[in-house]
């Protein structure tokens, strides 16, 4: 079968060049009040992902954001933590060898998970992500200045933007595509009890989620980054990590995929409490929803229409065998698994480090994947490969790169009667199939433009007065599990 750009592998590895330490903004950080400092601003840098065999002028964008705690790597006692972790670096190598200019972008770091109060766990942590989403919007804005006004040096199209992350980056990119108005920071659950005050001091300290200060108040550690240029995306996706509230979810956030080990020890599948790793008893931070529950919503208000049904390949089939019918789940199932198998690291060079707290570190590292001891890099590249196989055809779908993966389009398209054909601008469409139900149209010209779309209810529909030009279209009927298309002439 042929390869497909931007869904399979098309370039060596060999041909994945990287720009490293290019800045994209500046924030205020935290991070030093945690060892006795004061708040001060931090020059924010990624990693720039591109196989030099696409030559593409104009390449979709991936920025992948790393795992870590929100803790510097080894602060946070694990083995990983920055954008140059073994699985971070070939997630985003494998990517660009499908053709996707991929930015590993750091972000600000901070909290205090050691303290007794958990309303000051749960404060901290939330501030952290915030900041997180904060410093995302800010590297989009980057590309997208630099495309308008600083030549496009890394050859992206910035129509086409995916984010995504990995473990706590995947905590950033689902509050990215779902934290939509600010209100919404503002709830019970992140209102401190002891304090009397909303957790997320936006007015006052922070500014709005996309780093800027909120009109008429101080926001007193906001430093503006590229204004003037807009923060949205296309898609996002997430390796583990949870969302900090469903209420966050609604119909219309952005298309979400998502990638978790059923039996995560961390972050949980379903509905959980997040506690600080490597606490016994634990320490309990704050609730979260898991990736099954944000795929059970995301799919229930129809966000992933832009995908769902549109790939059909041996990554979905496997897929499919544990998601329940909710496409764009990736599920990992096993214990011995645990949160990251497609993690490793070298025990050796931690060791050397000398660090005071090593066996804390590896012991919470083999908590990720307790299979690295036996199999190492290995079989954790057999997960970094399975997991892509998975991600990339659906971000390549709804970016418009591929119309499906794997879909056999003729088939479907067999059991769909669209009469009068030709028409003069009422046409019946009838669904014949008895095991997939239609759930929306799409009538595109001959340039590809969208003329006509909406949501199906019924297996027998009439679309009367389309004011359709004569000529040749096409329509596009999205079916459960495919998709089916044929031309119709108007006279």
């Amino acid at each position: 079968m042929a390869q497909i750009k931007y869904v399979d592998i098309m370039y060596p590895e060999s041909s994945v060049q990287v720009t490293k330490n290019v800045q994209y903004a500046t924030h205020i950080t935290v991070l030093p009040v945690l060892f006795g400092g004061n708040p001060a601003p931090e020059n924010l840098t990624m990693d720039i992902y591109s196989s030099s065999s696409n030559t593409d002028a104009a390449k979709p964008l991936v920025i992948f954001l790393h795992t870590g705690n929100f803790l510097p790597r080894y602060v946070n006692n694990g083995a990983t933590g920055a954008r140059d972790d073994s699985a971070t670096v070939a997630f985003c190598k494998r990517l660009a060898q499908r053709g996707y200019v991929v930015a590993a972008m750091s972000y600000r770091l901070g909290w205090n998970p050691a303290s007794t109060d958990e309303n000051v766990r749960r404060e901290t942590i939330i501030n952290a992500a915030y900041r997180g989403v904060q410093d995302l919007a800010a590297c989009v804005r980057y590309f997208k200045k630099n495309v308008s006004a600083g030549g496009n040096t890394y050859a992206v199209d910035t129509t086409k933007i995916a984010v995504g992350g990995q473990g706590t980056g995947g905590y950033i990119t689902l509050a990215y595509a779902t934290l939509d108005r600010q209100s919404e920071i503002r709830i019970e659950k992140f209102y401190n009890l002891n304090t009397k005050k909303w957790m997320v001091q936006d007015s006052l300290l922070m500014g709005d989620r996309n780093g800027f200060k909120i009109p008429g108040t101080i926001g007193q550690l906001v430093i503006e980054n590229h204004k003037g240029y807009t923060s949205n995306v296309k898609i996002s996706f997430n390796i583990g990590g949870a969302l900090g509230d469903s209420s966050w979810l609604e119909k219309g956030s952005l298309p979400i995929i998502s990638v978790h080990s059923i039996q995560d020890p961390f972050a949980p599948y379903k509905l959980g409490i997040v506690s600080v790793p490597g606490t016994s008893p634990p320490l309990n931070v704050v609730d979260v929803s898991g990736s099954y529950d944000v795929m059970e919503r995301t799919n229930k208000y129809g966000n992933n229409a832009s995908y769902k049904g549109k790939v059909n390949d041996v990554y979905t089939m496997q897929a499919n065998k544990l998601n329940k019918g909710l496409d764009g789940l990736f599920p990992i199932a096993g214990a011995a698994n645990a949160s990251g198998p497609y993690e490793w690291w070298d025990t050796t060079a931690i060791k050397a480090l000398g660090l005071p707290n090593t066996a804390t570190i590896l012991k919470n590292a083999d908590a990720t994947n307790p299979l690295h001891k036996v199999l190492g890099k290995s079989r954790a590249m057999l997960y970094v490969d399975s997991i892509m196989g998975y991600v990339a055809p659906r971000l390549a779908v709804t970016m418009g790169l591929v119309a499906s993966v794997g879909v056999d389009e003729q088939n479907l398209a067999s059991n769909i009667n669209i009469f009068p054909n030709p028409t003069n601008g009422n046409i019946r469409i009838v669904n014949n199939w008895t095991n997939r139900s239609m759930e929306a149209i799409s009538i595109r010209d001959i340039n590809g433009k969208t003329v006509f779309e909406g949501k199906l209810t019924s297996d027998a529909v009439a679309l009367n007065n389309l004011s359709l030009k004569p000529g040749v279209y096409m329509v596009e009927i999205a079916l459960t599990g495919g998709i089916a298309r044929q031309k119709l002439v108007v006279q």
